[in-house]
């Protein structure tokens, strides 16, 4: 996936990167349906491939192991304005960004986007294997996706009265290819998305506004690695809706890395009054 062209400061040094992203309202991944304004999950895809482009050069060809990322949505990102995003380095010896995302003056997505060397530890073994749950695709309304193919988890499955689990799905024609953060990362929202309905009663027609996302996980996993995200029942109180979700191993159970989402829960006069404000 490639939503972002070159911009006129990017032949600069890798102290500093810019790009304009590219927004295409006719692409089926991020505009699985029609929006009225930029999706988070292309503010994410853009910011990433932004920093491993800038990592790349900086570590000098080492390959990442893993992505560490926090980012912030802090307002809407409009179609009708570009959209600039910026990578720069954290001083000291590391593998870390800081970046953005810009419309004007004013900033739409920021945080950091950490990478860590590949020493392909052996994972350590699981307490005890893990079911596969099945592999149908959740429903696409509790999911928000209209397209089956952006269906990226399963139905869920309770284990017990204190985890929900649901296997991660590959896109149709990925099968063999590597699991990638972004397709992760999507998996990870639409599970939190699907556990705000079935788990905490939200009505269907509720809209969720992000506003962070944190994540721990591989930056380049095999395909052939069958995954599932892990949920234990909780409900965090206050205002914003909270999911932290492990990403594991389906076939041996052993974890693989973590997946955070806040978002603001907002039924659709409000959300109206929210985008005329």
């Amino acid at each position: 996936m490639g939503p972002i062209m070159e911009g006129g400061r990017m032949a600069a040094s890798v102290i500093e990167r810019f790009r304009e992203l590219v927004v295409d309202e006719s692409d089926p991944f991020y505009f699985d349906h029609p929006l009225d304004h930029v999706p988070g999950m292309l503010l994410f895809s853009g910011t990433l491939d932004l920093a491993v482009r800038a990592d790349s050069a900086r570590s000098r060809g080492r390959r990442a192991g893993r992505v560490v990322a926090g980012l912030d949505f802090t307002r809407f990102c409009e179609l009708d304005r570009g959209t600039t995003l910026s990578c720069r380095p954290v001083p000291g010896r590391n593998r870390a960004w800081t970046v953005a995302a810009r419309q004007g003056a004013k900033e739409v997505c920021a945080g950091t986007i950490a990478f860590t060397d590949d020493t392909s530890p052996s994972p350590a073994p699981p307490a005890a294997p893990a079911a596969i749950p099945p592999s149908r695709h959740a429903p696409a309304d509790l999911v928000h996706r209209h397209r089956p193919e952006n269906i990226l988890v399963g139905e869920p499955v309770r284990r017990g009265r204190g985890v929900v689990e649901a296997a991660v799905l590959r896109p149709p024609g990925r099968e063999r290819d590597a699991w990638t953060p972004v397709e992760i990362v999507e998996a990870g929202r639409q599970f939190a998305t699907l556990l705000e309905h079935s788990e905490h009663g939200r009505p269907m027609d509720a809209r969720l506004l992000w506003v962070s996302l944190r994540l721990d996980v591989p930056f380049r996993l095999a395909g052939s690695v069958p995954l599932l995200l892990r949920w234990p029942v909780a409900r965090v109180p206050g205002p914003r809706s909270r999911c932290t979700a492990t990403l594991a191993d389906a076939s041996t159970g052993a974890d693989l890395g973590s997946l955070a989402y806040e978002a603001y829960a907002v039924d659709p006069e409000r959300y109206e009054r929210t985008r005329s404000s």
